[in-house]
Order: C-alpha cells, then structure tokens, then sequence
C-alpha cells in the first residue's frame, strides 16, 4: 500500500491497489507512525471506492473519539462511566460494545446494561467475551459466571 499525497499531522490516505491496470483503486484513512527513523501510515478505515463512503467512515471515528474524550473527562472528574445514557451505536461491534460494559464499576449496572440488550446483540458480545477475552479476571471473569447460555441473560 502506497500512501496517496502528504498531508500534515498524523493522518495520510493509504491507496490500493497500487499499479494494477484496470483496477479501480480503493483508499482508507490511515495513522502515520513514527518510530525512531522508521515511519509507517496504518489503516484506520476499511477500504473505500468513493468519496463519500469515505466520510461516512471519518464521521465514525469521530464519534468513536468524541465518545472516548467523554470516558476521559469523566476519569478526571472522578466519576466512572455508568450505564445511565449509556448509547451504543447500531454499528458498534461486540468488541466496541464489550469495551464500554466492561467500563461500568457497578456490577448491578453492568448486568442491567447487558440484560437490557437485545437478543442478538447480547449473544453477539457473548460469543466474543466467550472466544476472545479472558474470562478468568475483569469484567469477563463476572460475565462467564453470571451468563445463562440458554436465556441469554446474566442472572
């Protein structure tokens, strides 16, 4: 992958395919990463064939930052994320959606967030906590002994 044109600050557009005839070329919205001398553009989008689907993927990551400049400020006020006004997107992953879970302190609320999924959506995070997180400390360790696979629910 060929970074498109030098833009400045810490993000570059990333084009592929690169040199072959008759393709339409994508482009994705990547980070440049600096390391001692060594520098790399990682992707942080999915690859797009037209401009505007592009900035569909930008305005994303723009609520993802906006979502995680609220984390932040609550950690520095002291106060930890709760499940009131707890939103997920309707694009948010298992994995984005677990994140945000696994943030609340309160165990009760955790578990009423969770419980107050939907049927999908839950089986979904489940999968994932099941298949990628350890379930022996954190968050996960609550999940796996509280989760009923038959209901779907966290008793």
């Amino acid at each position: 992958m060929k970074t498109h044109g030098k833009m400045k600050g810490i993000f570059d557009l990333i084009k592929s395919p690169e040199g072959e005839e008759g393709e339409k070329p994508f482009f994705r919205l990547g980070l440049r990463l600096k390391i001692g001398d060594e520098e790399t553009v990682c992707p942080l989008t999915g690859p797009f064939e037209s401009y505007e689907a592009l900035k569909k993927g930008v305005e994303f990551l723009k609520e993802d930052l906006v979502l995680a400049v609220e984390r932040a400020r609550m950690l520095f006020e002291g106060t930890p994320p709760s499940s009131e006004g707890l939103e997920f997107d309707a694009n948010a992953t298992p994995e984005e959606i677990w994140t945000l879970l696994s943030e609340i302190e309160d165990e009760d609320s955790f578990v009423d967030t969770f419980n107050g999924l939907d049927d999908a959506r839950r089986k979904a995070i489940a999968d994932y906590v099941l298949t990628h997180c350890n379930v022996f400390t954190g968050k996960a360790s609550i999940f796996s002994s509280r989760y009923d696979n038959d209901s779907g629910l966290m008793a």
